[in-house]
């Protein structure tokens, strides 16, 4: 089992390529796409997403495509910055959570209660998404990112808006869940500038090209 890249060919209308040549391998488990720079680690998951399509190379997922996970069970991909990935912000938080019961077959209600009083969601189930902080809305789609089920999940900033008992939580339930993560054959793929967590076991490092 693998999430294999090799040298997808993608750029923005009138900009060089972005990740040109680039390929990668890992393993299931926690995935950190690391880029100080900033460049290209949104891009890259839009891709994984195929939310993004490539003119060219490939991307396959325990040997199929990508374009043959796209659904809400197979594929988490939800970003904040980005309101075409996310519910209407009308949605009431109570509303989105038991709208991913209904639809993940592989929903996991402890997990889900695991990440939601470690990020002290509760007090925020009746609230329109359009009322939530930052970080309350990140730590929210996190925490329905590892309970989806899904078998790739990724993530985004994840630390974006978050304090410092939050980033705690996040960093050693992100250890605790690499493991189970990795026997169950799912991926969660996080970007950020740096590693949250040291590679070994079932957690990896992988740098982005540099320009």
């Amino acid at each position: 089992m693998s999430l294999d890249w090799n040298a997808l060919e993608f750029s923005y209308p009138q900009a060089a390529p972005l990740l040109a040549g680039w390929q990668w391998q890992a393993a299931p488990g926690l995935v950190q796409l690391v880029d100080g720079l900033s460049l290209g680690k949104t891009t890259a998951l839009q891709l994984l997403a195929g939310r993004l399509q490539a003119s060219g190379g490939s991307l396959r997922i325990d040997g199929q495509t990508a374009q043959a996970l796209q659904s809400a069970a197979a594929v988490f991909w939800h970003e904040p910055r980005l309101p075409a990935t996310m519910p209407p912000d009308t949605t009431v938080v109570a509303d989105w959570i038991a709208q991913m019961r209904r639809d993940c077959p592989g929903w996991d209600e402890a997990l889900f209660a695991q990440w939601q009083e470690g990020f002290d969601l509760v007090p925020h189930g009746a609230k329109p998404l359009l009322a939530l902080s930052t970080g309350s809305l990140r730590k929210l789609v996190i925490a329905l990112g590892l309970a989806s089920g899904a078998r790739l999940v990724l993530l985004d900033e994840t630390t974006s808006g978050l304090d410092k008992p939050a980033l705690g939580f996040l960093r050693e339930a992100l250890q605790a869940a690499a493991p189970p993560l990795a026997a169950q054959g799912r991926y969660l793929v996080l970007a950020h500038y740096e590693p949250l967590l040291p590679a070994g076991g079932a957690v990896q490092v992988v740098a982005l090209p540099a320009l």
